[in-house]
């Protein structure tokens, strides 16, 4: 069956034959192409299992002697697909889907014989491959999403975490190592940190909660004090040692001097006064006493004990202003807890003297001094039969030994004080006594003990 209609502009009339369903099969031409299969249509075998999916797509071109008028068919694939596929039509074609119109016939003319192979057309990318591209893109960007804020929460956890167990206590921690719990390994590092530095202090708080401090003995106390101060002296040791260097002031004064009636002019009242005190006036005693020694054993023991004072005045003391820093009478508090702190500082201080060379020679000269200038102003007394030289270095030996005594005392745990007993008409003291003023806690005691008794002889 032909379709015909006229050309409006050559008023030529043009007819277009249908396609024969049962048209003869040709032998394949050179130019042959590969048609895909329908992917439109239903089917229960794979599209590449369907055969005879080659047609012959060669255009056929006819013309007519009236003006050039020409007519072209194409042949469509044909092919035994009825057999495999139960949509298609006894004849051969398939079954149009209204919903996806199948695109793969389609029709190609040419005015010329060398008329190209006809291939598929698609205009993009078919809407099933876009869905598919879509929902993978989805899936991916979720999938990186995921994955990213996967990663940042676990580092923020596992911070948050860190800071959490980086406030734990290292007694807790070493507790909880010790009961075998789990840690991570950075929360050991976080503990692991240098030990603060220790400082010496007076009291530590379990002692000083409990009021069992023991200035005497620190072991129970504080520890660092205790491997660092030297053993505090014992009472006997304390007494032996003050009681020896008052025998050396005694024997010095019985071994250089003597007693004799010696002439004391105007001169010599100003230089023996500052050698009494407010009730013993050192110049009647010498004029009037048939025992002047007696009086210079006072003299000098006082004038020794009084240059070798912490507590004396600094141009007027031998004790080193560099160990003194507060003395007792600057200091404002007298609390328990700040007797006791003084009782440490001092101890502390004593145990970090150590005097140069420089300072060791001018205290040898200011003990030189003092020896001499005490033997010039009770010349008159001196036993002349001995060396003047012999007399002056004994002297310097127990000042000597006094000083250190002193500072030895000033680094003890326990306040001593030397007392110089008033005995009236009962005669004159010519060696002070010993008294302890605080406890081993470093208290103030209303009664001081006494360690040694002033040696007061009568007058004569």
């Amino acid at each position: 069956m032909s379709n015909c209609w006229n050309d409006p502009d050559t008023g030529e009339r043009l007819c277009n034959d249908d396609v024969a369903v049962d048209s003869p099969k040709t032998a394949a031409d050179p130019w042959q192409t590969w048609v895909p299969p329908p992917t439109r249509i239903p089917s229960t075998e794979p599209w590449n299992t369907m055969t005879n999916t080659w047609a012959t797509v060669m255009p056929s071109a006819s013309f007519t002697g009236d003006g050039g008028s020409a007519s072209s068919t194409m042949a469509t694939m044909t092919g035994s697909t009825s057999a495999t596929n139960p949509s298609s039509t006894p004849s051969g074609f398939p079954v149009p889907n209204t919903n996806h119109p199948d695109t793969s016939n389609q029709s190609a003319s040419s005015p010329s014989p060398s008329a190209t192979p006809v291939s598929p057309t698609s205009n993009g990318v078919a809407p099933g491959a876009v869905a598919g591209i879509a929902i993978a893109t989805t899936i991916l960007g979720a999938a990186i999403a995921f994955i990213a804020a996967f990663f940042i929460f676990k580092r923020r956890n596992a911070s948050q975490q860190a800071y959490d167990d980086s406030r734990v206590s290292t007694p807790e921690l070493i507790a909880s190592l010790k009961g075998g719990g789990k840690h991570k390994s950075y929360v050991s590092i976080s503990q692991s940190m240098a030990a603060p530095p220790v400082v010496a202090s007076s009291l530590s708080p379990a002692a000083k909660k409990n009021g069992n401090v023991n200035v005497a003995n620190l072991a129970n106390s504080s520890d660092f004090l205790a491997n660092v101060l030297p053993v505090a002296a014992d009472e006997v040791t304390v007494k032996n040692r003050c009681a020896t260097l008052f025998n050396q002031i005694l024997h010095h004064v019985e071994s250089y001097y003597r007693d004799v009636d010696a002439t004391i002019t105007p001169t010599m009242d100003k230089d023996l006064a500052r050698f009494g005190s407010e009730s013993l006036n050192m110049v009647e005693i010498l004029k009037h006493s048939s025992m002047p020694t007696i009086a210079i054993k006072h003299a000098l023991a006082g004038f020794i004990m009084s240059i070798v004072s912490p507590e004396g005045e600094e141009q007027a003391t031998l004790f080193p202003t560099e160990i003194v820093g507060v003395k007792r009478k600057e200091r404002l508090g007298e609390s328990p807890d700040d007797q006791a702190a003084y009782i440490l500082y001092k101890r502390l201080a004593v145990h970090l003297h150590t005097p140069d060379t420089a300072s060791l020679a001018s205290r040898q000269s200011d003990i030189r001094e003092a020896a001499e200038h005490f033997a010039l102003t009770f010349f008159p007394w001196a036993n002349p039969t001995l060396q003047e030289q012999e007399k002056d270095e004994d002297l310097i030996k127990i000042m000597d030994s006094a000083l250190e005594i002193s500072i030895w005392l000033y680094g003890q745990p326990y306040q001593y004080e030397f007392m110089w007993e008033d005995p009236g008409f009962r005669g004159t003291a010519i060696t002070p006594g010993l008294t302890r003023t605080t406890d081993i806690k470093g208290r103030r005691v209303g009664a001081p003990e006494v360690l040694l008794e002033p040696i007061v002889v009568a007058t004569r």
